[in-house]
């Protein structure tokens, strides 16, 4: 009897070990040790969606960096900044029909006009300067707006006295008007100045401006003037030149006009009307 128990009991003990090293065996404690259960749907989006905001904050980062590099500082503005003398002169002979008012100029670091051509007037002031030849109200308001603007990148000011004046007025025939801008490469200028035989008619460049350095850095200099155009602000109806009711030499007072409500456009035909703006730069 004790034979057939040790028997059995060796019997159970070689199948018991022949199943523990069977492969189903090893695979079950495998799984049993080392399996993990899967994330869930939202774990997945939230670890993927932390990954994206690494990503895009490096992204941002490098691109921070970047602008950072491109841009310069208050001390290389300094450094490459040249002071220009902008001359807006009455080239119409001895008792033409061109007369130039008090205007209005703009220094930026972008393209810039105070219009949009095709588009009507934005409100800011250009109705008071091309009716009236009053740039005080566009300088005021562009002022306000530009407000948080470093001085080394913006300005903004009126130009309203002839060489050789004693105060400010209009630039008949032979005066001129002349001003001063600092600027840096990359910055633009703009300016408006009425053609006061007209009822809304002033003399400026294009939208974009006058770009004040060329593709090396260099300053430009000399002849702008086949980059002005006369423009009709669209504010008040049109009447013939030079003798118009409305017109600010003969109307009543300012604003007195019937209103257009048209869009600023280009006055097509302005050979008669004749002004010449140069740029200077100083050493």
């Amino acid at each position: 009897m004790k034979m057939k128990k040790v028997l059995f009991v060796m019997l159970f003990s070689s199948v018991f070990l022949l199943a523990a090293c069977s492969p189903q065996a090893q695979a079950t404690e495998v799984v049993s040790e080392d399996a993990k259960e899967p994330e869930s749907s939202e774990e997945m989006v939230e670890d993927e969606g932390e990954q994206m905001l690494d990503e895009g904050g490096d992204e941002m980062m490098d691109e921070e960096d970047d602008m950072a590099d491109s841009e310069m500082t208050e001390d290389e503005m300094m450094d490459q900044q040249i002071t220009f003398v902008i001359r807006v002169e009455n080239a119409s002979p001895e008792g033409g029909l061109t007369v130039l008012a008090p205007g209005a100029y703009e220094l930026n670091d972008r393209p810039i006009a105070f219009f949009t051509p095709g588009e009507a007037d934005r409100g800011l002031g250009l109705e008071a300067l091309a009716e009236d030849g009053d740039p005080s109200v566009l300088v005021g308001t562009i002022g306000e707006m530009m407000g948080d603007e470093t001085m080394s990148s913006f300005a903004v000011e009126a130009f309203n006295t002839p060489l050789g004046a004693d105060a400010p007025g209009p630039a008949g025939p032979g005066a001129a008007y002349e001003f001063t801008v600092a600027a840096y490469p990359g910055q633009y200028l703009t300016l408006a100045t009425m053609f006061v035989q007209s009822n809304d008619w002033f003399f400026a460049p294009g939208a974009d401006g006058i770009e004040l350095f060329g593709a090396d850095g260099s300053p430009i200099s000399g002849d702008l003037t086949d980059q002005f155009f006369l423009w009709n602000a669209g504010t008040e109806l049109d009447q013939t030149p030079g003798e118009g009711a409305d017109q600010a030499p003969r109307q009543a007072g300012p604003n007195t006009g019937d209103d257009e409500d048209g869009i600023v456009s280009l006055v097509e035909d302005f050979t008669n009307y004749q002004i010449l703006v140069t740029i200077t730069p100083q050493s």
